[in-house]
């Protein structure tokens, strides 16, 4: 991880729980080439899309990934995200900073509010602590994504689409798309999201593997 603060709290936390067999690093992403090493498994939800470049942060991954290896990843949705950039967009007219004061201010604004968009976020649990409402609506850089885009970078990277990991969605898609492999199939993923844009308000969680 990059933050050293975030490495202790999980040292602190594993140690807790009796875990022994953990190596913990600081380093960035860009620099992962540097440990001349390649895995088997990588697992990244919730990093790439807060990076000046995501693909480029991918692409480091995905080279430090065997051949028929897999990787799990969480990215965030730009359908689902409509309401949040909407409130990101009325926090940066009103000039607000992520201190506690601005975020206190205004989340309280949003308890009040009817506003459809604020609405919506008294809904998502990161609404109610100050370090998951600053990355709700407040984190400094933030990129969204389509399953276009998520399609196309697939394929830039040599890696195969292995399936989403909601099982809500997963049901709700095979309402409409009976066959087995249309779990598989982006473009019809595509269709689904933008006929029911809520499917990923958390992020798009999957699995994809090296060829």
């Amino acid at each position: 991880d990059l933050s050293s603060r975030s490495l202790s709290y999980a040292k602190r936390k594993t140690k807790e729980l009796g875990f022994t067999n953990i190596k913990y690093m600081q380093a960035d992403i860009l620099n992962i080439d540097l440990l001349n090493e390649k895995f088997d498994f990588i697992e990244s939800a919730g990093v790439l899309h807060h990076m000046e470049n995501p693909f480029l942060g991918w692409k480091k991954l995905s080279q430090s990934l065997k051949k028929g290896g897999l990787m799990r990843l969480g990215l965030y949705s730009q359908i689902a995200r409509k309401n949040i950039s909407k409130t990101r967009n009325e926090i940066e007219k009103l000039g607000l900073k992520s201190n506690n004061h601005d975020m206190k201010s205004f989340r309280n604004k949003i308890l009040e509010s009817n506003k459809m968009n604020h609405k919506q976020h008294i809904s998502s649990l990161d609404f109610y602590s100050m370090s998951s409402f600053r990355d709700l609506l407040f984190h400094s850089q933030e990129h969204q994504f389509t399953i276009t885009e998520i399609k196309n970078y697939l394929t830039k990277l040599r890696l195969a689409f292995c399936g989403f990991e909601n099982k809500v969605a997963l049901n709700k898609f095979q309402l409409v798309n009976s066959t087995e492999d249309n779990l598989y199939d982006l473009k019809k993923w595509n269709l689904f999201e933008n006929d029911n844009p809520n499917t990923f308000l958390g992020m798009y969680q999957f699995w994809c593997q090296k060829i």
